[in-house]
């Protein structure tokens, strides 16, 4: 007995949101990768050190899409055709993974910085140590740390592709839930972040059956669902600016909303702000399509292009421009990072070389 919920006409604007929630995710990457503060959009992205990340929505929103994509739409497809796919793409973001962290630490050891790079806890030239590290995944760059993440996840996705279709996605959940409770206990980052790639991909499995159970509750409470979720993130993301950036960079810290651990209350409120922001973005489609469709769409319909070619320009910003205390400079060079990816992504043929 097939256990996938029925098919249901998804509206189009719904997938949209998502691509353009998950450029949005990616501009706030790049911005705060770049790291040069004061800048304007520290009121967005709260440089990074808010209660919940940019990161946290990524991992969200790729979990949905691959048990929406890969898990509900590619239901009737073999499992091991699906298989191939999701493996075959892990493989290619490891290798990726792989490839960007040598030349960054390359760049690191041979070139002089006049901004802030990411720090590299291995000896300039010890390139044997540099190897083992990133074979072992005791060390990735920063500034594409997420590939490894999500390369571990797409090749466990079709063991947990095939337990939705035998029905089982209450297993996956708590599989998800000990598994993140075995990555505490251990220290092991993806064990941790998994829960919030995996718990998402149920929704997407079922995403055309909320999608059907949401249109029919009354008017009322769906208004009620839509702007509630929206007033309780913008509560929730006002009280964390309030509390993170009268702090020096770098320095906030909070113990129940981290990441090393990956605590409760951060995945909690992750989901929260998640559930806001798509409701914001599909409050305002008509305006972002207007004014920055040309931007996050296109960040959003090839985000892991955007990810790995964003390092290229911040290198060069890092490599060009000392550190400033201005904010309209530093603002300047974060809309000259952010326009550079763009641009490196409306080169023709890129997608042959680049993972989308």
């Amino acid at each position: 007995m097939n256990a996938a919920p029925r098919l249901l006409k998804v509206v189009p604007s719904r997938i949209l949101a998502l691509d353009y929630l998950r450029g949005f995710f990616i501009m706030i990457i790049i911005v705060d990768h770049l790291w040069r503060w004061p800048n304007l959009f520290q009121y967005v992205s709260g440089r990074g050190e808010l209660w919940v990340s940019a990161a946290e929505g990524f991992v969200i929103i790729s979990g949905l899409l691959v048990g929406y994509v890969r898990g509900y739409k590619n239901r009737h497809r073999p499992l091991a055709e699906v298989s191939q796919k999701l493996i075959k793409r892990g493989v290619i973001l490891y290798t990726w993974m792989l490839i960007t962290t040598v030349l960054l630490v390359t760049a690191s050891w041979m070139l002089h910085f006049k901004g802030n790079m990411a720090y590299v806890p291995i000896a300039p030239g010890d390139w044997s140590d540099l190897a083992f590290s990133i074979i072992r995944l005791d060390y990735v760059h920063t500034l594409t740390h997420f590939l490894y993440l999500y390369a571990i996840f797409l090749i466990l996705s079709p063991l947990v592709i095939w337990l939705f279709r035998k029905g089982k996605a209450w297993l996956v959940a708590i599989i998800a839930v000990l598994v993140w409770g075995a990555g505490v206990a251990f220290s092991i980052e993806w064990m941790q972040w998994q829960l919030l790639f995996f718990v998402p991909a149920i929704a997407g499995f079922y995403f055309e059956s909320i999608l059907r159970f949401y249109r029919g509750l009354a008017p009322l409470t769906k208004q009620l669902v839509r702007f509630g979720s929206i007033v309780v993130m913008a509560i929730t993301v006002i009280a964390a600016m309030a509390t993170v950036l009268p702090n020096v960079p770098g320095e906030y810290e909070n113990s129940l909303f981290g990441h090393d651990p990956l605590t409760v209350a951060t995945v909690l409120l992750s989901f929260v702000w998640f559930i806001g922001l798509l409701s914001l973005f599909q409050l305002t489609m008509p305006f972002l399509k207007r004014w920055f469709g040309w931007l996050l769409l296109t960040f959003g319909e090839r985000s892991l292009t955007a990810y790995i070619l964003h390092t290229i320009p911040l290198v060069i910003c890092q490599l060009l421009f000392s550190n400033f205390d201005n904010i309209w400079i530093n603002s300047l060079l974060a809309v000259g990072t952010i326009i550079g990816t763009w641009a490196l992504l409306k080169i023709p043929g890129i997608n042959r070389l680049i993972p989308r």
